[in-house]
């Protein structure tokens, strides 16, 4: 015999009529205590509670009703009725084995997500507080045609700054952007920039492959790559990748400046704010760090991160070439 369906408000309503119930039967609380601020409350507590089963399946795969009634912690029927609501809306779905699995919904929502993402617009404040904290250029570059292709750029507010600038391209092997999206690339395009021929810029660029795959090597045990004075003479940085909702590196954030205010004993504070500003970006891309539930909006940043001093007192804006 079919029972007759309810409205998604209806259940979600119902789910914390039930789960009230369990915690006023649990405490012995008064019913009567429960106001119409309260069950708003609770219907947003609800909806917690059904993400977070989302969440656990989404991480681990498919999961039976007692798995993650234990994973989760919230009581059998709470889980059931909030199971029963997530079916309903496609949110997921369950096999004959009785295992429940993300649904077709998710499937809809990510792509329609993917579809309207613009890295360039997800970074700008990003980059505009990351130049700020830093008071030096900040650039996002991505990889195309086997080279960096800077898209978005936030200049210093300082006389003196780098002079590469939005739809310029670079080589990979010499430039911080490039050593960081390298130093995550397929082997196919680590092997094809290897082949060469790997130019010298500078005195400081590394045309030797060997030493290009250990750097590439101390890059990832770090987390983030330097340009130390390799691609253009007088200018150092420090560049972070920023990953997706794969958890691929699709771009690279750097922090540019002349070396005479950006010495090697500042990159490990610039190259902490850089990070976090790429933890965050990434997050707005869709990536989420295993065991992570989310990263905050905010690049936070020490007061005194032993950022670069403004030493330029000219008084017209030039730029490094």
């Amino acid at each position: 015999m079919s029972r007759p369906r309810m409205d998604v408000e209806s259940k979600v309503a119902g789910v914390e009529s039930v789960a009230g119930a369990e915690s006023v039967a649990g405490t012995g609380t008064s019913s009567g205590a429960a106001t119409t601020g309260g069950a708003a409350t609770g219907v947003a507590k609800a909806l917690v509670k059904g993400m977070g089963l989302v969440d656990l399946i989404a991480a681990g795969g498919p999961r039976r009703l007692t798995d993650l009634v234990e994973a989760s912690g919230v009581p059998r029927g709470t889980v059931l009725r909030l199971l029963e609501v997530l079916l309903d809306a496609g949110v997921l779905r369950t096999d004959a084995a009785g295992l429940y699995d993300l649904g077709p919904r998710l499937a809809v929502w990510g792509q329609r997500f993917l579809d309207r993402l613009d890295i360039r617009g997800q970074a700008e404040d990003l980059m505009a507080g990351l130049s700020a904290r830093t008071r030096e250029t900040c650039f996002l570059g991505i990889v195309q045609d086997d080279q960096v292709l800077y898209v978005a750029k936030t200049d210093s507010p300082q006389a003196v700054r780098p002079a590469a600038v939005v739809g310029a391209m670079n080589p990979l092997h010499c430039t911080g952007i490039g050593k960081a999206l390298l130093a995550h690339a397929d082997a196919a395009t680590v092997q094809r920039c290897l082949e060469g021929p790997l130019i010298r810029k500078t005195p400081n660029t590394i045309t030797d492959p060997d030493a290009l795959v250990a750097e590439l090597a101390a890059i990832r045990d770090r987390g983030y790559a330097i340009d130390e004075i390799e691609n253009e003479d007088g200018v150092r940085c420090v560049a972070v990748p920023v990953r997706d909702h794969t958890g691929k590196v699709v771009a690279a954030l750097s922090v540019s400046a002349p070396a005479y205010r950006f010495p090697l004993e500042g990159l490990p504070a610039v190259a902490e704010v850089a990070l976090a500003a790429a933890a965050t970006l990434s997050v707005r891309l869709g990536h989420l760090a295993a065991g992570s539930t989310g990263t905050s909006e905010s690049a936070g940043t020490p007061e005194n991160a032993g950022t670069p001093e403004n030493t330029g007192n000219t008084e017209n804006t030039q730029e490094i070439s």
